[in-house]
């Protein structure tokens, strides 16, 4: 076969009055129709030419798309046989008054072709829609053996009847386009002016070309002039700090909060001038999405009335804050009150300094595309597989599937067929999945109940609806998105109201090394536990398998799952076997390494022997963090005591106070004599009380200054490399 060299003529007009009952010509019948999940048809006719003429007829909506798709192929040329030039006499466009009225398009043949010919071309028309039907193995066989047919539903939308045609059906969706090609298109053109008129010269000065120079971090700050010119900043009176990051600082592998929020004693509100840090900190944020986490860390100075409080009210104030700016990222706000300051000394400059909040990303590793979950269905009784197929074979063309229909296709215009395209045994089960999901509220508590399958062939399905049938009868209806060949999928059909599963979940953080050590600041490492636990509860007709789909923190890694079959960057299947009515609990555990700092004069001491325990140190170090641990047990021993002695001095002093206010009001009353004197016997008891424990606040406060200039003494030189 060769294909004709197709021309197109000059517009002629050509009217059709009669309708088209019999398709675009009488001469070529309708050979093969291949159609796509978008609404596109593709069109192959066959005829013998006898002239030099072929009419075709179309609606005229469909004559821009023929124009676009048309080749002609003629058969049966000779080796030294060239095939004709084919012409063609179109349709004026907006002849016709309406989308649908007829149009003619007539093929000259030059020279006049006496041999068949082929002509195809490609047109909208109805989408064709896959539908599924999924029978269920019984309960308890042995073999997890189910059957799936696939169903395709077809729609002559056409003039003309399809005789004994061949149908493809293609699952792709190929790109195809609205365009207007019969209309003639006359462009602009730019005028031309100065050549013939004599008028050439210029009429205003013509300027030099300026170019303002690089700027390779699209800062707003040229090169020549930035400070840093690899990292985008913001301007700067100072020529060293020029177009450098003022707030945030952003590498491959970390994001730098520069400058902390600050904020005024006793205060949770964000005061005016730290709203432009907020906003450049939220477009950073917003700037790099691989970061899908943050810490809020609320920080408040000594001299601050309840710190810890007001530390996690100012880090809620710049999580909302970030949020209303558009801040997607999750935000996790964290309180350390006074216990962490950034600047030390108890001058009002430095306790200033530590009125703020910070930022940090724990973990700044790209975030990984979801693999996306496939759902599709499942099916078994013996007697459906006897069901014949209508896909005589299944090709991949053009990265789409291709279903060969067997047998030919009679259809009559304006109706609809459905066909058998697959019909055979795969591996599939009835299970209970426990996802909850915001269209079905009931799944909070309650597991669907799904059809699990495995798509071991070579067939892709497409998405479509299902239908589940269980014990001879219709159990529900699933939906299936696309599933390739060797992909998985668990379709929800049902809710299963008789069984019950809760959620519960927590999280702990325990100490695991000490990482360095410089100028008293402590650098240590925590390992965070999450825990979430599953209560179910069966009803007394479940199937034996429960998945449960577990949503994975931000930043924790599963550890030891039991079961996981579908383990994704967001979440894992968990599996886990049922018995009826027995119930049970499912534990999930996840954990993250996180790294802070600590000021070693603050730390706790039973916390600190604990990541000395997990530490590794050379013996002189090991010595000197003994001797500081022992100096911090000793500060908190004798701060442990100093708080109830003053208490005690407290209640002393009120209740001498009492005495002496009862002892006036007695000393004119001569009767009162014995009662004067016991009052001044307790009075003077009071007072040698509140003596001694005068003297024991004095001892411990000695102690307490004693182990802190120690403590302070040894931690000026003490350096321990990070590990």
């Amino acid at each position: 076969m060769k294909l004709a060299s197709l021309a197109i003529l000059s517009l002629a007009l050509t009217a059709c009055a009669g309708p088209l009952a019999k398709g675009p010509s009488p001469d070529l019948r309708l050979r093969h129709v291949v159609l796509y999940q978008n609404g596109l048809g593709y069109f192959e006719r066959t005829g013998v030419m006898s002239g030099e003429r072929l009419t075709l007829r179309f609606r005229e909506r469909e004559v821009d798309d023929v124009l676009k798709s048309m080749v002609v192929v003629e058969q049966n040329l000779g080796a030294n046989e060239t095939p004709s030039t084919v012409s063609a006499l179109l349709p004026r466009s907006g002849q016709a008054s309406g989308p649908d009225d007829p149009a003619q398009v007539e093929l000259v043949f030059s020279p006049a072709a006496k041999r068949p010919v082929s002509i195809a071309y490609a047109v909208p028309t109805a989408a064709w829609k896959a539908t599924y039907r999924v029978i269920l193995p019984a309960k308890g066989q042995k073999e997890k053996r189910a059957l799936l047919q696939a169903w395709a539903l077809i729609t002559n939308i056409g003039d003309e009847d399809w005789s004994e045609v061949d149908v493809t059906l293609a699952t792709g969706a190929p790109l195809s386009y609205v365009s207007n090609l019969r209309s003639p298109t006359m462009l602009d053109r730019p005028e031309l002016k100065g050549v013939y008129d004599g008028e050439g010269g210029a009429h205003a000065p013509v300027l030099a070309e300026r170019s303002p120079g690089l700027d390779a971090d699209r800062d707003g700050v040229l090169d020549h002039e930035d400070a840093c010119p690899r990292e985008a900043g913001s301007t700067s009176s100072s020529p060293g700090q020029h177009g450098c990051p003022h707030a945030v600082r952003i590498s491959s592998s970390e994001i730098q909060i520069l400058t902390p929020v600050p904020f005024d004693k006793g205060s949770d509100v964000i005061p005016p001038r730290a709203r432009p840090l907020i906003e450049e900190i939220a477009r950073t944020i917003k700037g790099i999405p691989h970061i899908r986490a943050f810490e809020v860390d609320g920080h408040a100075s000594a001299d601050e009335v309840g710190a810890a409080d007001l530390a996690a009210r100012r880090a809620a104030a710049v999580r909302a804050a970030l949020l209303q700016l558009g801040v997607s990222a999750e935000l996790v706000t964290r309180s350390h009150g006074a216990e962490m300051p950034l600047v030390a000394g108890d001058t009002e400059e430095a306790r200033k300094g530590n009125r703020r909040v910070s930022l940090r990303a724990p973990d700044v590793r790209p975030t990984q595309a979801p693999t996306p979950r496939r759902e599709a269905p499942a099916v078994t009784p013996e007697a459906m597989e006897k069901t014949p197929e209508a896909a005589a074979s299944v090709d991949a063309v053009a990265g789409a599937f291709r279903y060969a229909i067997a047998n030919p296709v009679t259809l009559p215009k304006k109706s609809s067929a459905l066909i058998t395209l697959i019909n055979r045994p795969v591996a599939g089960e009835d299970v209970l999945l426990f996802r909850p999901d915001p269209a079905a509220p009931a799944s909070a508590t309650h597991p669907f109940r799904a059809a699990q399958i495995e798509n071991k062939s070579a067939l892709g399905l497409q998405p479509g609806s299902v239908s589940i049938f269980s014990g001879g009868t219709f159990v529900g209806e699933g939906v299936l998105t696309r599933l390739l060949p060797g992909e998985s999928a668990t379709i929800p059909y049902a809710i299963d109201s008789s069984t019950e599963v809760r959620a519960t979940s927590m999280t702990t953080d325990v100490p695991v090394r000490v990482v360095s050590l410089s100028r008293g600041a402590l650098r240590v490492e925590d390992r965070y536990r999450r825990v979430t636990v599953y209560d179910v509860r069966p009803g007394r007709d479940v199937p034996e398998t429960l998945l449960i789909r577990h949503a994975r923190a931000t930043g924790f890694e599963p550890q030891g799952l039991p079961g996981c079959t579908d383990a994704t960057p967001d979440g894992c299947l968990v599996e886990k076997k049922l018995a009826p009515g027995v119930p049970q609990k499912v534990a999930v555990e996840e954990t993250r390494l996180s790294q802070h700092d600590i000021p070693l004069v603050r730390a706790d001491s039973e916390r600190l022997s604990l990541y000395l325990k997990g530490s590794s140190l050379p013996a002189e170090l090991r010595a000197s963090m003994d001797r500081a641990v022992a100096l911090r047990r000793a500060l908190d021993a004798a701060n442990d005591e100093l708080d109830p002695l003053r208490r005690k001095r407290a209640e002393l002093i009120d209740r001498a106070a009492e005495l002496r206010e009862s002892l006036r009001s007695i000393e004119r009353t001569p009767q009162a004599g014995k009662l004067r004197q016991t009052l001044l016997d307790r009075l003077a008891e009071v007072a040698r009380q509140s003596e001694e424990v005068g003297a024991k606040i004095t001892q411990r406060v000695e102690d307490v200054a004693m182990a802190r200039a120690e403590l302070d003494e040894m931690l000026r030189d003490l350096v321990i490399e990070g590990r």
